[in-house]
Parts: C-alpha cells; structure tokens; sequence
C-alpha cells in the first residue's frame, strides 16, 4: 500500500511539473525529477518531392528512439539514435544515420498556486549523416541538429506556467560541423543561432481530480534559424522558420502521445511528426 501511494505521489509530481509545457518541437526548462527515466519513440516522415528537393526519390522517413534520466533536482541528460531511410537513392535503403547528447542544468526555478518559472541552460551535441554523401541532407540549406546536421549547440530555455497556459522561450547558439556539403553551399563548418517560443494550453480536464484523467493539450510552436557566418552566400536564404501546430494527450500521467505538422517558410518540405513517451520511476 505505501509503495502504491508512492508511485500516485511522484505521477502527481510529474503531471504538476509538465503539464501544458511537455512541449512536442523544443524542451521546457522544467526538468524530469531525480531519479525518473523517460523512454521516446518518435516518427517523423518529411514530405519530400521533386519541388522542393529535386533530386528526391521518396519521403524522408526518421525514427529516432531516446532515453533520458533526471540525475538530481538540477541536472538531467538524453540520449538519443537515429535510423532513417536515403530518400535520394532510387533503390530502398535505410540504417543508422546518427546519435545526439543532450543534458539541460536548472538555474532558477520559483513556484506559486497554478503558476511557476523555469530558467535553464542545455548544451547539445549531435553527429548526423551516414548518408550524408556531397548531394545529401533531409532538407537543403536548413540546418537543425535534431536530426540532419552535426555540431554543438548551447544554450538557455525560460518556461512560465500560468493556470493552464505555459509558454517558453529558447535561444541557442550552434556550431555546426558537417563532415560534407550538402551540395548547395560547403556548409563544413559555421555558426547559427536558434531561437524559438512555444506555448501550450491545458483543454481537459476542466478540473483535475485523479492521476488516471487522460489530459489534452494544444500547441502552438514557431522555431527559426539564423545563419550567423559573413561567408554565408547571399543567394541562400540566412533565415529559416518553421510553424508547428500540434496535440498531446498524457495517459495516466505516465504515457504521452504527441501529433505535431511542421510548417517550413518559402516552401521547404513540411513534416508530419509523432512521439510516444513513457515514463519510468
């Protein structure tokens, strides 16, 4: 019985920790408790055609599995592989294209009744490219770590939570090392900053009366890129956006199961994104 009324104890923790700020594109500045393993699963399939990557053969699909685990009340880390087809080759062929690092430190963190802040720091490295031959990247001339480029990214998150509304704010300053150009611009080696706000908003339950209740939240995400390097050719865009307009349900406060649609400015290819969570006290 103590044990069982443990486990209610730190699912009501959680679901009071995350909420409406388990954003689906970017990390909150809340970070998992002390001790809590978070297994994901996500599915991305990028809408891929002869308009916006000319040379494609198929939809880009990447599935990318994580784990990350609290390791005190300030530090957590994630880990990250990727598998993920070669939409530019003619014949199916598809492995393992990557890994990422990710670990986020807590600053300042303040609570009241139904509202809270969350400041945080993150450093991200990822190594991305099996396929990564001289014509091939997911997406000519956008550059995210999350799943085609390769590089180191630091930077700070702040999340406020009011009743059911939270909304974040991340700016990160990114070093981007490809091994290859994606045979628009020899983009080996040069800076970008990253910058984006999200906001999500609690729609059920109206009144929150048991860990069990199924919540459904609704999110709305606007993420943009800035290539920083004076080298960088004025032919191709410097600035990159993206709109992303999402759901999520959390299932007994244990499990999540996000749907987000990625919108890219000046038509890049758009996406279709899904992640199943599940959490591990």
């Amino acid at each position: 019985m103590k044990i069982k009324l443990t486990i209610i104890s730190l699912l009501l923790i959680a679901n009071d920790l995350f909420g409406q700020e388990l954003y689906i594109n970017t990390e909150p500045a809340s970070l998992i408790p002390k001790g809590t393993k978070v297994i994901r699963f996500h599915y991305h399939n990028i809408f891929l055609n002869e308009t916006n990557e000319p040379s494609s053969q198929s939809p880009g699909r990447v599935f990318i599995p994580s784990i990350s685990y609290g390791i005190s009340k300030k530090i957590m880390v994630s880990a990250s592989l990727q598998v993920s087809n070669n939409p530019f080759d003619i014949e199916p062929n598809s492995g393992f294209n990557g890994f990422k690092l990710y670990s986020k430190q807590r600053l300042i963190s303040t609570d009241k009744k139904n509202y809270h802040t969350r400041l945080s720091s993150f450093i991200k490295y990822a190594n991305h490219g099996k396929w990564n031959s001289p014509n091939y990247k997911f997406i000519t001339n956008n550059y995210d770590l999350d799943f085609q480029d390769s590089g180191v990214e630091v930077g700070l998150i702040v999340t406020q939570l009011i009743n059911k509304l939270a909304v974040s704010l991340t700016s990160g300053l990114a070093a981007i090392s490809n091994k290859t150009s994606d045979g628009s611009y020899n983009d080996k080696s040069f800076n970008t900053i990253h910058n984006s706000i999200s906001a999500g908003y609690l729609l059920f339950p109206r009144k929150y009366k048991s860990y069990k209740q199924t919540n459904f939240n609704i999110y709305i995400e606007y993420l943009t890129s800035s290539i920083l390097s004076k080298s960088y050719p004025l032919r191709y865009d410097r600035f990159m956006s993206t709109f992303a307009p999402g759901i999520q349900f959390i299932i007994m406060s244990r499990s999540r199961l996000d749907f987000s649609y990625k919108i890219r400015w000046n038509d890049r290819p758009k996406e279709f994104v899904v992640k199943l969570t599940y959490i591990i006290f």
